[in-house]
């Protein structure tokens, strides 16, 4: 624009076209080439057409003259006449068809070109300028060469009437340039913008929009200025900042004001228009010409015309024979202009007619889905059934709940049942309270025997998934007693899922002779002739191996059946939720970690594609236990935040779960130094007193005992850990290999003096961990044994305590144990083994990210003589692992505040952290953080992303009691 101004200031006449459907910014840009004429010398005249005035003969020239008076203001006036534009332009009529305009109402223009002043004419929306205008306009442009004029005009593209002489006119132009939307740089400076505060540049980092925000921004409006800035004052008035969290909002939003502007003009320039963008906005992807026709009682050919027009001129686009909205704001805004009455009219005449031409039942569920009112018809139970059906196969789970509900406004009787049972089944996954609910009501509607033990094994599993482990028994209980003799198949599995939720929720069995009886029964091996389903099969299989693992007994044998009861998984468990990971807790006391965080990851990806959020929380806080036991600290404390997402753990409402997942997270804590932290977290979920009754708490009682200890309160730290081994003890659970309660206690019992109690807790510790075969129980309690023995006692236990870890998985207890014959060592004035072994203690402490070991062993390295390493002061190898837990979510757009609440630590704290982390790294702020984690050279690969950081924490969202 800039060289076409100059060029005409120079004496070089010339003129451009700016075209481009509505609202993508012809005028705007128009009016920039407006406040340029000035800078080239050229005195401004402009004119706006209006369809309202296309009739009005120079209504347009008019609007030119007006200026043009005002320059010719003082000087004489030059003859009137039919010739005087061939006069002032000095060359013959042009138009054969037309004789050159001759009205006295442009003759001031006439004047003003012939006494050779620069002058740049500005047209806006050419497209409804009348005939008389357009002929001298013409006239103009047809002898601009060697004029210092400048003619601009825009063009609504789609919008063009079928005029000869606009054709001509739009021919004639030199240059034409097309818009095709903003580009992001341009949408996020604009946001930047009209969302800076008061005491913010637009252009600094800090008012910089999130760029999902800005990409979300350009699909919403397809790059329209006019379209973003009305979204903008739709923001600004339910208070939005430009950030990730509005980004997921946009859609949402519909600025009417859109609709009242664009309708108007779309519908005078191709009546009908309006009636068909409100047709297309109610059937979204179902829009076909045909559909929309029948749908307004419209002739099709008539509709399809108006449906090209539209297309034409930017408001729809078409792919496949369907079309749908350029711009998804502008279907929100229609809708939102449609009055709710007719707007559930369309929804249910589009439903009837998608189903009458036999459309995917989605389609057809979806227009059921906004209608208000109940129909009454037949046949949508049955749609909305099949479509439940088709969205869980892509683990929408959501959606399907949706459709499930609307069936249940339509449907009584059998039907009903059947969808109160698929609901429950479905809400397993997402909503355990419930699915108990509509469980019970499908319950009361099912006649079939099999029918209705299907249910209570679902509804056991809800109940288990609430920790109402009390109610799932009874429920199971009833249905083996409904069961016996009509359905003895139905029975039988009933049975085993009964025993295998009293093993799950560690019941002592043992007392109940005739439950005892029924649990060894159900854990023998099915005979090879016996047809039992997958999910029977994975029952049985886990229930046999989590007994053997409970008592402690024949660990090979256990390992084998969960392996066997992982084969089976392989058909989806569908309902079996709260006991899927029961083979994972085998293997992962059993010391086959390897193949346990495997299975876990498949477990995750199954949640993931299942839409399960249910599932996602239990894999989570599994993978969290194993990641401990395998020394991967920080991995085990991502995995425990996101066991205890709000998003996963509160519908899940188990708080066993809870307290596994907090568990996790105190032990990790533990390990990095972060004392106050994690009593924060324990405070922030109301677990720093007390603690739910059962062994589902063990865990968190023997970790919060541990750090008890650890800030000095020894005696309230041996009372957790005591406790935690009496409720695993009154619940059978004799496996040291579950938690190393009794070795933990005893070190604290030596602490305070108590010896004998310390080394009758460690001798049996030990017996019952050779018993049971895991090389990591039998570690950590040799070690436990060689740190009370004196002499060479404990030397021997050391060393086999270290030879039994180096064949395991457990890196962390292997650390401890080297450190601690390291330890023995130097005092024993052995410096050089000392140091040997300290090196291995320290690089594997440093690696599994556990600081607190790592500074021991450091220490004492360098007390057995050895040269102080020089500690990385610079650079990604500087960071701790705190530190680099925050930079990374840092460059994920986390703010502060989510980075606190995700950390159990205060917005101070993360902002030291980030100090620390700018300083080492070299880099300045955030954005400079993003850059240097974007290098190859960083090390930082996608898997370094914090995994289960997907969304802020709110740590107070779920308080126990």
């Amino acid at each position: 624009m800039h060289d076409i101004l100059k060029a005409a200031g120079a004496g070089r006449g010339q003129s451009i076209l700016i075209e481009g459907t509505a609202g993508m910014g012809r005028t705007m840009l128009l009016r920039r080439a407006m406040d340029q004429a000035g800078e080239h010398g050229l005195h401004l005249l402009s004119a706006r057409a209006r369809a309202s005035e296309q009739d009005v003969e120079y209504s347009v020239a008019q609007q030119l003259m007006a200026g043009a008076r005002t320059l010719l203001a003082g000087t004489a006036p030059d003859a009137d006449g039919p010739g005087a534009w061939e006069a002032h332009l000095s060359c013959p009529a042009p138009y054969a068809a037309h004789p050159a305009p001759g009205s006295a109402a442009v003759h001031p223009l006439a004047r003003l070109l012939s006494s050779g002043t620069p002058l740049m004419l500005a047209v806006d929306d050419l497209q409804w300028a009348d005939t008389a205008s357009l002929r001298c306009l013409g006239y103009l442009m047809a002898r601009l060469e060697n004029t210092p004029v400048a003619v601009v005009a825009t063009v609504a593209l789609g919008e063009t009437p079928a005029d000869p002489v606009l054709a001509e006119v739009l021919s004639s132009f030199r240059h034409r340039t097309l818009l095709r939307g903003l580009s992001a740089e341009d949408t996020a400076r604009i946001a930047a913008e009209a969302f800076a505060a008061p005491d913010l540049a637009p252009d600094s980092a800090e008012a910089a929009p999130d760029p999902r925000f800005v990409e979300a921004c350009r699909t919403a409006t397809g790059g329209s200025p006019y379209l973003l800035e009305a979204l903008f004052r739709q923001m600004r008035l339910h208070g939005l900042r430009p950030d990730a969290e509005a980004a997921d909002r946009i859609g949402d939003l519909a600025p009417v004001e859109v609709a009242d502007t664009l309708l108007p003009r779309y519908d005078r320039a191709y009546p009908g228009a309006e009636a068909v963008l409100q047709a297309v906005a109610v059937l979204e992807g179902s829009a076909t010409t045909a559909v929309i026709a029948r749908l307004l009682g419209l002739d099709a050919l008539g509709a399809a015309d108006v449906v090209d027009a539209l297309v034409r001129a930017g408001a729809l686009t078409g792919q496949d024979g369907v079309v749908r909205f350029a711009r998804p704001v502008l279907r929100t805004a229609v809708l939102a202009r449609v009055p709710p009455s007719r707007r559930d009219a369309l929804h249910a005449r589009a439903a009837q007619l998608l189903h009458e031409s036999g459309a995917p039942a989605e389609r057809v569920a979806a227009q059921l889905l906004r209608v208000r009112s109940t129909l009454g018809l037949h046949w949508t139970c049955t749609v909305l059934d099949t479509a439940a059906g088709e969205v869980m196969q892509r683990g929408d789970t959501e959606q399907a709940r949706a459709y499930l509900h609307r069936g249940l406004e339509e449907c009584e009787g059998a039907c009903r049942g059947k969808l109160l049972r698929a609901l429950g089944r479905i809400e397993l996954a997402a909503d355990p309270a419930a699915a108990v609910e509509h469980l019970r009501r499908a319950l009361a509607l099912e006649p079939d025997a099999a029918g209705r033990a299907d249910i209570r094994l679902c509804t056991a599993h809800a109940l288990q998934l609430l920790g109402r482990p009390e109610e799932a028994e009874r429920v199971l209980l009833e249905g083996v007693a409904e069961a016996r003799g009509a359905e003895e198949d139905a029975a039988s599995v009933l049975r085993a899922e009964r025993c295998l939720l009293r093993e799950l929720n560690a019941v002592n069995t043992v007392v109940d002779a005739v439950v005892e009886a029924d649990c060894a029964g159900a854990a023998e091996p099915l005979p090879p002739a016996a047809t039992a389903t997958p999910g029977e099969r994975h029952t049985r299989l886990s229930l046999a191996a989590l007994r053997s693992s409970r008592r402690g007994e024949e660990r090979d044998r256990a390992v084998h059946q969960a392996r066997q009861a992982l084969q089976e998984e392989h058909v989806s468990l569908d309902w079996r939720i709260a006991t899927r990971t029961v083979p994972l807790q085998v293997l992962a006391r059993a010391d086959e970690l390897d193949l346990a965080l495997s299975e876990c990851r498949a477990l995750l990806d199954r949640a993931r594609a299942e839409g399960s959020r249910t599932l996602l929380t239990i894999a989570h806080s599994m993978r969290a236990e194993v990641r401990y036991r395998s020394g991967d600290v920080a991995g085990c404390l991502e995995d425990a935040r996101a066991a205890l997402e709000p998003a996963g753990a509160s519908p899940s409402g188990h708080w066993s779960r809870t307290g596994q997942a907090m568990a996790a997270v105190v032990a990790a804590l533990l390990e990095t130094g972060e004392l106050r932290e994690a009593n924060r977290a324990l405070s922030d979920f109301g677990l720093d007193a007390d603690v739910p009754e059962g062994a589902g708490f063990a865990a968190l009682l023997f970790h919060r005992g541990r750090l008890r200890v650890a800030c000095g309160h020894p005696q309230a730290g041996l009372a957790d850990l005591l406790e935690s081994g009496r409720r695993l003890a009154a619940a059978g659970q004799l496996n040291p290999s579950v938690l190393s309660w009794r070795s933990e206690a005893a070190l604290v019992h030596a602490a305070l003096g108590e010896r004998d109690a310390a080394l009758a807790l460690v001798d049996e510790e030990l017996d019952r961990a050779r018993r049971w075969g895991g090389r990591r129980a039998t570690g950590r309690a040799l070690r436990a044994a060689g740190l009370l023995a004196k002499g060479l006692g404990g030397e021997e236990a050391l060393r086999e305590a270290v030879e039994v870890l180096e064949e395991s998985a457990a890196r962390l207890d292997l650390a401890r144990a080297l450190t601690d014959l390291g330890i023995l060592m130097r005092k024993s004035s052995r410096l050089g083994e000392a140091r040997e072994h300290l090196r291995r203690a320290q690089s594997l402490a440093e690696q599994c990210g556990a600081a607190v070991l790592a500074q021991t062993a450091r220490q004492e390295l360098l007390a057995a003589g050895a040269r102080p390493r020089r500690p990385t002061e610079v650079g990604i190898d500087a960071l701790t692992p705190t530190e680099r837990r925050v930079a990374l979510m840092a460059v994920a757009k986390f703010t502060n505040r989510e980075i606190a609440a995700k950390m159990f630590v205060t917005q101070r704290t993360v902002e030291l952290h980030l100090s620390r982390v700018y300083r080492k790294l070299a880099v300045a702020g955030r954005s400079g953080l993003a850059e240097y984690f974007a290098r190859p050279e960083s090390g930082s690969a996608g898997s370094d992303r914090p995994e289960c950081a997907a969304e802020p924490a709110a740590w107070s969202g779920a308080r126990a009691g």
